[in-house]
């Protein structure tokens, strides 16, 4: 079946718009909430303040984790098919494919480092209670709509390189 040239640049370029709009709220909106001893202490975590809270308790390593694959790589992944839906042709364009494809492979562990927070924090203490926030719900949002762009860009739009 033949598409439309246009439908080829517009649907990943919605998907991707949609996945931004998402993964901007999931950082802006808690992801997760808590309350210690019956509800005397709430606090809400988001996700750039739960990197800070590991990073000032002495778990670089784990905050790194957090910051790497939680921000860096979806923001560098971002950028890669954004540059990739306006057409812009990178020098190094190959090596760009190849940076895209290894952070494609990598692309879920930011939902298992969120899941590694919540667990984390939620056994912090003895009497915690905690809950998913809305921006838990965002962040997964983004991270399937982008994985789907990502694969919609690359079908429709990447020609493969001649060498």
């Amino acid at each position: 079946m033949h598409m439309n040239p246009k439908l080829k640049r517009i649907i990943p370029g919605i998907i991707f718009l949609l996945s931004l709009i998402f993964f901007i709220l999931g950082v802006l909106n808690p992801i997760m909430g808590t309350s210690i001893m019956m509800g005397i202490k709430r606090e809400d975590v988001y996700i750039l303040g739960s990197m800070k809270y590991f990073i000032d308790n002495g778990d670089v390593f784990i905050g790194g984790l957090l910051l790497t694959f939680t921000f860096i790589f979806p923001v560098l992944k971002y950028l890669f098919i954004a540059s990739q839906l306006a057409g812009i042709r990178m020098k190094g364009g190959k090596v760009a494919a190849i940076v895209l494809e290894l952070i494609n492979k990598w692309a879920m562990l930011d939902v298992f480092v969120v899941a590694l927070i919540i667990v984390n924090m939620k056994f912090d203490a003895l009497l915690v209670h905690s809950s998913l926030k809305i921006g838990a719900t965002y962040f997964a949002i983004s991270v399937l709509l982008l994985m789907i762009a990502s694969f919609l860009t690359k079908r429709w739009l990447v020609k493969p390189s001649i060498e």
